[in-house]
């Protein structure tokens, strides 16, 4: 009998190590499963974040989406009143060398006419029009050779432009169909970001003219 309680006392001590060894390694399991659902979602965490500072980046310069002015013809040399300023959309001239206008330069000596570009932003065109008054040479010039470095691009369908009919209160105002950026300096950065979101997307967005060819 003697033996017989020797050999249980000596099992009891095997029988606690075995116990503690699966409990330590449980532990363990569910130690580096938790660790991995939480390096998971913190990954999931950066993600979102980082997709709402980039879109937050774009957003920034969609301008101002301005009411539907319609787009009916009107005979050349009529001047409508339009819903903003500059003209986002609306009635506009429609002659063949007239309107839509070419794409390119226009400056103080030939400004663009607005009922004109309302047709070109109605064909997917983007119109930056400057206060001659409140814009520095220097910011002219950067619009220039933006506009023209587009111009040779397969996204062509730009303008600048002086604009003489009244005032904006801003230096420079970016255009497309039913979309307004105001800004008062000549943001390039900015202008692009527009574009980007803006571009070709008007009521008939493949009509023309062409590329320029001068």
């Amino acid at each position: 009998m003697a033996k017989r309680r020797t050999s249980q006392i000596q099992r009891r001590p095997r029988a606690s190590e075995e116990a503690l060894t699966r409990r330590v390694g449980t532990r363990a399991g569910m130690d580096w499963r938790v660790l991995a659902i939480i390096g998971a979602v913190l990954v999931a965490l950066a993600v979102v974040v980082l997709a709402l500072v980039t879109g937050m980046g774009n957003s920034q310069w969609n301008g101002v989406i301005e009411p539907d002015g319609g787009n009916q013809h009107i005979p050349v040399g009529q001047v409508p009143t339009y819903n903003t300023t500059p003209a986002t959309s609306g009635p506009h001239w429609n002659q063949t060398g007239i309107a839509p206008a070419e794409w390119g330069v226009y400056t103080t000596d030939n400004p663009l006419q607005e009922p004109a570009a309302v047709h070109n932003l109605e064909h997917g065109g983007i119109v930056i029009w400057y206060d001659p008054a409140k814009v520095s040479a220097a910011d002219i010039t950067a619009l220039e050779n933006f506009v023209r470095t587009q111009n040779t691009t397969e996204r062509y369908k730009f303008i600048v432009s002086p604009y003489t009919r009244t005032t904006f209160g801003h230096s420079i105002a970016v255009v497309a169909w039913r979309w307004l950026l105001y800004l008062d300096s000549a943001n390039l950065d900015a202008i692009r970001a527009f574009s980007d979101a803006h571009y070709g997307k008007a009521p008939e967005s493949t009509g023309g003219p062409g590329p320029p060819t001068g």
